[in-house]
């Protein structure tokens, strides 16, 4: 089954003031591309991590949230009681030594009797199961949202291989008609003159196989085939199935450019629109 690379996951590990919450959002892109947000990490663990995402994500714009419990990315600030009474002693000493009396706004301002609480070490373990845990929902976010995509490419597909089909009786009939078409005209114009008939069938067949597209359509319908089998493999496919539907459309130009009926234009202008729209699909696709 197919992946979207679009999803969205969370996941937590750990209790209390240890609990770690992670946010894992990703969307499509041509190359994987990490980012972190909030707690900021280590170099080695944001290493660590990336190696993970490459592994179970492969492909796409992935932005990572951390969050630990009881806002310690974000310290407390608390009253420094001991550089208070450090402060207090030397004022004091000040006034006995020298008799000169200070006050503590003469020394210090009352950011100088704040200071934060140090962070406690984080668990490196804890980070990464919660990591795991986010990737594993986002990975079920797309699986969904790939066979939403996976039966609309389906849904199309078979819009296509039908079109083509008709298009091909079309096409064969109207050689049969052409044929007799081509030789009543050519009969009238040379009136009673025996017709060499070897002749008139090598310029009549000259002139239908310009317009014949059986060629086109056998290698469209082997495109085809090929994209579904890749369709039911466990593997990335969205690459594969960009190149086939590029060359898909490339036989559909040429069909266009060889019919001279109207209703194949009709269908190649069809094929076009559900190519294109089988195209944006897939840039969603991993």
């Amino acid at each position: 089954m197919i992946n979207s690379m679009t999803g969205f996951g969370r996941g937590n590990a750990g209790r209390g003031k240890d609990r770690i919450d992670v946010e894992i959002r990703a969307i499509n892109s041509r190359y994987l591309d990490t980012k972190f947000r909030g707690f900021q990490l280590n170099f080695q663990l944001e290493q660590e991590i990336k190696k993970i995402i490459e592994k179970e994500i492969q492909r796409g714009s992935v932005y990572i949230h951390i969050e630990l419990a009881n806002d310690l990315d974000n310290p407390k600030i608390k009253f420094d009681k001991d550089r208070f009474e450090s402060l207090q002693d030397i004022i004091k000493n000040i006034y006995v030594s020298y008799g000169q009396p200070l006050s503590l706004s003469d020394v210090v301002t009352a950011n100088d009797l704040l200071k934060t609480e140090d962070n406690p070490v984080i668990n490196n373990k804890l980070v990464i199961q919660a990591i795991s845990n986010a990737i594993e929902q986002l990975k079920e976010m797309r699986l969904k949202e790939g066979e939403i995509i996976f039966n609309d490419i389906n849904g199309r597909i078979d819009f296509l291989e039908n079109t083509l089909n008709q298009a091909g009786s079309i096409s064969e009939k109207f050689s049969i008609e052409k044929q007799l078409m081509l030789k009543n005209k050519i009969s009238d114009l040379i009136d009673d003159e025996k017709l060499d008939e070897s002749r008139l069938i090598q310029e009549v067949a000259y002139y239908v196989e310009r317009s014949d597209i059986t060629e086109e359509l056998v290698r469209c319908k082997s495109h085809i085939r090929q994209i579904k089998k890749y369709m039911d493999i466990e593997e990335p496919i969205g690459k594969r199935l960009s190149f086939l539907l590029q060359e898909i459309g490339r036989e559909v130009n040429t069909i266009g450019s060889k019919s001279p009926q109207t209703d194949i234009t009709l269908q190649v202008v069809e094929m076009k629109s559900e190519l294109e729209k089988m195209r944006e699909q897939l840039q969603n696709l991993l």
